[in-house]
């Protein structure tokens, strides 16, 4: 963090101690429409949290990357629109994860569940789940909207908000969202996986969900789970497939994004390969895939 300006780590403070809960109070149309301003403006400025924290120059790039990559047939400025609404969507995301911590009523919040009657009647015979997620549309918002199956849910996080690299501010603004999450959960939590495989194991074992990202780099190519995405085989972080094979429980995919003025939490079909599930929902929408930028990092088989 030594790293940054005076003005800098002025600007974080104010942006999430006070802007985006200040946001969380406002109407749900202007809330989330400045909040895709601010998102729009950081683009243009190539401004991400963990870009600064961690000095990673090429995030923006990547970002590109991949755009290209997957609108392969665009021109270049519908590459350029395409990067500038995944900083937007970001920026959503933080404000949505504000109104959480900020006690709002998100029940009065349009949703629409595609698919969960399945998954209603799989808890039914066995309540035990094991979801992926991409950190796509509104993750933590479809993550708590899981409050209506009815059983408990562990989400996975990651203590990265925890490095000294990062900015007091946001490190607090991540883990209060955290800690909030908890309220929705069905008597669960969201737990970094850091050293932590034997609760999600327990947690299982017990009854309810687990909830997991999915596109995660592994910690090496060795360990990588491997899965045809996006033309190629990637390696994956391959936590979730293991823990659902260790308990013997259904692997399968969720994923929640804002269309036609509703949130649609949409899941994947019992049976259904999840990693497939979850590249063809960003096929569709890949301008909403904020962590984008991982598939250039994602090892190559």
């Amino acid at each position: 963090m030594n790293h940054l300006s005076r003005l800098q780590r002025c600007w974080i403070v104010l942006d999430y101690d006070f802007l985006l809960p200040l946001l969380a109070k406002l109407p749900f149309s202007w809330g989330r429409k400045i909040a895709g301003w601010r998102g729009r403006f950081y683009g243009y400025l190539r401004r991400d949290w963990r870009q600064f924290s961690f000095q990673d120059g090429d995030l923006y790039l990547r970002t590109q990357q991949t755009m290209s990559q997957i609108l392969h047939q665009a021109d270049t400025s519908s590459i350029t629109q395409a990067v500038l609404q995944r900083y937007q969507m970001q920026s959503i995301e933080e404000w949505e994860a504000a109104c959480i911590s900020g006690g709002c009523d998100i029940s009065k919040w349009p949703v629409c569940y595609e698919g969960v009657g399945n998954v209603l009647a799989l808890l039914k015979d066995n309540p035990r789940i094991v979801f992926l997620i991409a950190h796509y549309g509104s993750s933590i918002l479809g993550t708590v909207l899981l409050q209506r199956l009815g059983v408990p849910v562990l989400g996975m996080s990651s203590n990265v908000v925890d490095s000294p690299s990062v900015h007091p501010s946001i490190s607090r603004f991540y883990r209060k969202k955290y800690a909030s999450m908890a309220r929705y959960l069905n008597g669960g939590q969201i737990l970094d996986r850091e050293n932590n495989t034997a609760k999600f194991v327990r947690f299982l074992q017990h009854g309810g969900v687990v909830v997991i990202p999915s596109d995660l780099p592994p910690t090496s190519p060795k360990s990588a789970l491997f899965r045809s995405f996006f033309g190629k085989n990637r390696g994956f972080a391959p936590g979730a497939a293991k823990l659902a094979r260790i308990t013997n429980v259904p692997l399968m995919a969720f994923l929640c994004e804002f269309r036609d003025d509703v949130y649609h939490l949409r899941f994947s079909v019992p049976g259904e390969d999840p990693y497939l599930f979850i590249e063809q929902t960003i096929q569709s929408r890949p301008s909403v895939w904020w962590a984008a930028d991982i598939l250039p990092l994602l090892p190559v088989e």
